[in-house]
């Protein structure tokens, strides 16, 4: 498996371990009543404004430690695996799928869009944004793993 290939199978899981986590949080202090639920679109404010920064801050300290432990996996095994270069097939591949996370974002953006048309409350139009964003990233490390399989 290449290092490219290590890094996507390293981000699905890093951010849905993320997710995971935060949403397991912040639906416990929603039951435990720590949030004010009387304007909905305050809470939501504050659930996004929290998840951005400290998704974004640990995908980063997370593909720090995974490159450090990379370069010690490859001093003991003796191998230097250039992970610094990047050609024309590896932007290829970057632009292939962020085009497929795009996509899949929109879709769940229209979808949330007809869900608040049909009268559904805002947190419906919220779960579904934010679910096509964990699964257009789902998405896109997946394609940049069965492209860099498949030699695009």
């Amino acid at each position: 498996m290449s290092y490219q290939e290590k890094r996507s199978l390293f981000n699905i899981v890093i951010s849905t371990i993320i997710t995971v986590v935060y949403f397991i949080i912040i639906n416990n202090k929603y039951q435990n009543g720590d949030f004010d639920t009387t304007n909905m679109l305050r809470f939501w404010a504050i659930v996004m404004l929290i998840f951005v920064p400290v998704s974004v801050i640990s995908r980063i300290i997370a593909l720090i430690l995974h490159r450090i432990c990379g370069e010690i996996t490859d001093e003991v095994r003796g191998e230097k695996e250039d992970r610094d270069i990047t050609d024309e097939r590896d932007k290829l591949i970057d632009l292939k799928s962020n085009q497929v996370a795009q996509i899949i974002f929109m879709l769940g953006f229209i979808g949330a869009l007809f869900a608040l048309l049909f009268n559904a409350s805002v947190s419906i139009f919220f779960i579904i944004m934010i679910i096509s964003g964990f699964i257009g990233d789902l998405g896109s490390n997946i394609m940049q793993m069965v492209y860099y399989r498949r030699g695009v």
